[in-house]
């Protein structure tokens, strides 16, 4: 048995939530193999990639030994969250949207938020928050993101804003201070990170996440 959050951040891909107990039973690795088949069916694990992809479904599975192969550089602790970095089109994100559709699926059975977390692109962030701003009865807030689980793909992809604020920097920074969960799918190295957010994010990213590196040959291509 573990304990999860039991405040859940509602986004436009959020299941209804009204209740959920902050005792929950682990999701089975059979339950979640058989979700995630249904859900990326043509998803391809290489022996190149094996060991990254079986880490992660460890990590969202809460299994100790979720870095039995080493791949997380820094400190490893199931308490932060998940920073996916590398090569363009290796399936960081395919990945992780699978795993979010995964829990979906599951919460909206049976209320077990252990899987859910909502997600969102930092592009796609950054032109809410824009439309917030010319239209007073927009429901989007920043400070709605700060709380509970949160995916953010394609960091380091969306512009300033208005080429002047880095609005997720201040979100990545909020949901540290607050010790949340946050999921992270980018091209970008901790190095570029750091270059693009300033040092006071990149002094906080082995803390707040478990680090990867995932290298590879494109799908797309």
């Amino acid at each position: 048995m573990i304990s999860t959050n039991s405040k859940i951040v509602l986004s436009s891909t959020s299941p209804e939530v009204e209740s959920v107990s902050n005792i929950q039973p682990l999701i089975t690795k059979q339950l979640f193999w058989k979700l995630f088949r249904l859900q990326a069916p043509h998803f391809i694990i290489k022996p190149e990639n094996k060991e990254i992809i079986y880490s992660i479904f460890r990590y969202f599975l809460q299994l100790p030994n979720f870095n039995e192969y080493g791949v997380i550089k820094n400190k490893a602790d199931l308490e932060k969250g998940l920073l996916v970095y590398g090569d363009y089109g290796v399936g960081k994100s395919t990945l992780l949207n699978a795993i979010h559709e995964v829990g979906r699926t599951i919460v909206s059975k049976t209320q077990n938020t252990q899987l859910w977390f909502p997600r969102i692109s930092t592009v796609h962030m950054l032109s809410q928050y824009y439309e917030s701003q010319k239209n007073l009865g927009s429901n989007f807030k920043l400070e709605n993101y700060y709380q509970g689980k949160l995916y953010l793909d394609d960091l380091g992809k969306e512009d300033k804003a208005y080429n002047r604020e880095e609005l997720i920097g201040k979100l990545l920074f909020e949901r540290h201070h607050r010790k949340f969960k946050t999921f992270v799918t980018t091209n970008d190295n901790p190095s570029a990170i750091t270059a693009r957010y300033g040092n006071h994010i990149g002094d906080r990213l082995p803390e707040m996440f478990n680090i990867i590196k995932w290298e590879g040959k494109s799908w797309r291509e």
